[in-house]
C-alpha cells in the first residue's frame, strides 16, 4: 500500500518528467513509472524463463551447471531488451513523447534496469540457482 503512494506522489513522478505545464503531466509521469515497472518485470521473467529451458535442454550435467560469470553475463545481455522496449514504449506513445522527454527517458530507463537487476537477483536467490550468483 506504501509502495502505491510513494509511486503517486509528486516529487517522485517529477523525477520522470521534462515538462510540466499542462494538466495531465502527472498521470502521464505515473504511467511512464508503471511502463518501466512491467518492462524490467517482463523481462526478468523472460530471461529467467530462458535459462530454464537452457538448462532443462542441456544434455549432461556439465552444461546444465552454469557458472557465475554465465548467470552475470545473462543478466548483462537482458538489459538490452528493457531498454529497446521502453525506447518503443516512448517513442510511441506521444504523450511521452512530449511530457517524459529525453531526461524522464533516461531516468525511466535507469529505473526499470535497477528494477531488472534486483528482480534477476532475486530470482536466483529464491530459485535452487542461488548457488550460481552467491
Amino acid at each position: 500500500m506504501w509502495s502505491a503512494l510513494f509511486l503517486q506522489s509528486s516529487s517522485f513522478l517529477q523525477l520522470f518528467i521534462d515538462a510540466c505545464e499542462d494538466e495531465g503531466c502527472e498521470e502521464t509521469a505515473l504511467n511512464w513509472v508503471i511502463a518501466a515497472i512491467v518492462v524490467a518485470i517482463v523481462c526478468a521473467m523472460l530471461m529467467l524463463a530462458i535459462k530454464w529451458l537452457k538448462k532443462y535442454t542441456a544434455i549432461n550435467l556439465i552444461q546444465k551447471a552454469w557458472s557465475r560469470s554465465q548467470t552475470v553475463v545473462l543478466i548483462v545481455v537482458g538489459v538490452l531488451p528493457v531498454l529497446l522496449a521502453l525506447i518503443i514504449i516512448w517513442y510511441t506513445t506521444r504523450n511521452f513523447f512530449n511530457y517524459v522527454g529525453v531526461g524522464g527517458l533516461l531516468k525511466g530507463v535507469v529505473f526499470s534496469w535497477l528494477l531488472y537487476v534486483v528482480l534477476m537477483f532475486t530470482g536466483h536467490l529464491l530459485s535452487p540457482w542461488r548457488r550460481e550468483i552467491l
